[in-house]
This record gives C-alpha cells, sequence and structure tokens, in this order.
C-alpha cells in the first residue's frame, strides 16, 4: 500500500525540479517548523504516523507473503490428497460424526454379543471388539477404493462377519429365548442390517472428510487471509492518517507560503517546491524517480 501524494492541478509541471529553488524551500521550511510551534507539532504527528505506517506497510506485506505460502501448500496437498474436491467435511466434524455412528452402532453389536453366552463383564468386551472391527471395517472401505480386489476381499469377509453374528444370534433366540426359528431369524437379520447400515453411513463420512494434514493447511490459509486482510486494512487506516496530516500542513503552508517567495519565483514553483522539501522528509513514499524521469505520483 502507498499514499497519494497531494498534488495541485498543474500535475506533473510542479514535480519538474530546481535545484536552487529546492534548497531554499528546505531552508525556508526549516525557519517555518522553527517559528510556528503548531507546525511543528502537526509535522510531528505527521512523522510519528509515518513511522507507524511503514511498520504496518511492513507487517501487511509479510502477512500476505505468509498468505501466499500457505495458500499454495495448502493447494499442493488438495491437489495430491484431494484432487476431486469432494472431501467437504472438516477432519474433527468428520471424526465427530463417526464417533457418533460407532456409539450407535454398540446397541445392535451388544445385542448380538450376547449370542456367546457370556457374563455381562465378558459380553461389553466382546461388543468392544466388534466395534473395533466395524471402525476397522469403515477405514478399511474408504482405503480400499482404489484398489477393486483388496475391496473385493474386505466385503466379502464383512459379508461373511454378519452372516455369523446373523446364525449366532438366532440360534441364540431360539436356545435360551424360546423363539420361533422364522422370528429369531427376522430379528437377526434386523440387528445386523441395522450394524451394517451405520457401518456404511460411517464410511460415507469418511470419504467425505479431508485428512488432518490438509485441513491443519486450509484453516492455516483462511487465518493468513483473514489476517492479510485485517493488516491492510490496518495500513489503509494508517495511510488515510498520514494523508490528513498532510493535508494539514498544505492549508497551513498556502497563506505563509504567499508571502515567503524568494525574489524571481513565481507562487506555483515556490508552492511546488515546498512539497518537495515536505515529501523529502517521507522518502519511502515519494522514491527518487529514474535518471531523466521526472517524479511520478504513487497510489
Amino acid at each position: 500500500m502507498t499514499v497519494t501524494a497531494i498534488d495541485g492541478p498543474e500535475g506533473t509541471g510542479r514535480d519538474r525540479t530546481d535545484p536552487e529553488l529546492d534548497a531554499q524551500a528546505g531552508t525556508a521550511l526549516s525557519a517555518w517548523v522553527h517559528d510556528y510551534p503548531a507546525v511543528a507539532g502537526e509535522l510531528e504527528e505527521a512523522v510519528r504516523t509515518y513511522t507507524h505506517l511503514q511498520e504496518l506497510q511492513g507487517r501487511a506485506g509479510q502477512a500476505a507473503a505468509t498468505a501466499a505460502s500457505t495458500q499454495r501448500q495448502a493447494g499442493s496437498l488438495m491437489t495430491k490428497l484431494d484432487p476431486d474436491g469432494h472431501r467437504f467435511l472438516g477432519f474433527w466434524v468428520g471424526a465427530a460424526a463417526v464417533t457418533m455412528l460407532t456409539i450407535l452402532d454398540a446397541v445392535p453389536l451388544n445385542w448380538a454379543a450376547q449370542a456367546f453366552g457370556l457374563e455381562a463383564a465378558g459380553t461389553w468386551l466382546v461388543t468392544g471388539i466388534l466395534l473395533v472391527a466395524s471402525v476397522g471395517a469403515m477405514a478399511g472401505l474408504e482405503t480400499t477404493r482404489s484398489n477393486a480386489r483388496r475391496r473385493a476381499a474386505l466385503v466379502a469377509a464383512i459379508v461373511i462377519a454378519y452372516a455369523a453374528l446373523v446364525v449366532l444370534r438366532t440360534q441364540f433366540l431360539v436356545t435360551v429365548a424360546g423363539a420361533s426359528l422364522a422370528a429369531a431369524l427376522l430379528q437377526a437379520l434386523l440387528l445386523s442390517s441395522v450394524s451394517a447400515g451405520l457401518v456404511l453411513c460411517g464410511f460415507a463420512v469418511m470419504t467425505r472428510t479431508r485428512s488432518l494434514r490438509l485441513d491443519r493447511a486450509r484453516a492455516a490459509a483462511r487465518r493468513a487471509q483473514l489476517g492479510t486482510a485485517a493488516a491492510e486494512a490496518t495500513a489503509y487506516a494508517a495511510a488515510e492518517k498520514f494523508q490528513r496530516h498532510l493535508a494539514v500542513l498544505r492549508q497551513m503552508q498556502i497563506p505563509w507560503a504567499l508571502g515567503s517567495a524568494p525574489a524571481g519565483a513565481d507562487h506555483a514553483s515556490w508552492m511546488a517546491a515546498l512539497d518537495r522539501a515536505i515529501r523529502a522528509l517521507f522518502p519511502a513514499l515519494w522514491p527518487a524517480p529514474p535518471s531523466g524521469q521526472s517524479p511520478r505520483r504513487q497510489h
């Protein structure tokens, strides 16, 4: 961000330098500041604002560079880990959803674990093992998406496991609860279907969840962009404040310049020389032009 210089309607004609007149303007400016405390105070405020503005512009530049770097890193990871851009869930959101589905799956799996005829502690131990197997099935289906042979083998193993649970649950209900074969088989199929549906839902969530590394990179890029916007807004506010100080100095300069022009200098040239003398106090905002060229206003 740069500050627009306050120029008059003469434009580039006012920017043509006269070394002798510029030297006189510098001396006159020093005397003006020395003789008028109000001018000295306003110039001191302008210098303080100018120093603060340079610091803020440096911070804004660093923030922009950081934002560009984090954006490139996030884009690179997106290309590697999610080239299709279909993973729209954040890592922690997806993890929370999978955890909730796993907790819900504990109910049908606990009923299925009762078929082993163990005590309460043993039943919950088997339930925990089945829950771990369910999460493993979700993750396995996700990691084998690009390998059809492994995916088919995993699906076959899952089907066999659920078929075994159906048989065990049916046998348990017929033997222990005295239910009819049809009713026991229907209940076992229903419980296994609910559990399998929750596993498939978990798998679907995983396919839409970004990896932790990518999620952190995207979050860092968003924070960097917000930081850049905030830094630029702060620097812009400081630039406007600095321009207001320059405008006040210009208003104070005009009536004084009417009676301080040296012999042989017209008022417009003298005002331009005084403007250049003030600009020389803030070189970072008005850098010296290349040799042979007149200065240009910065925007």
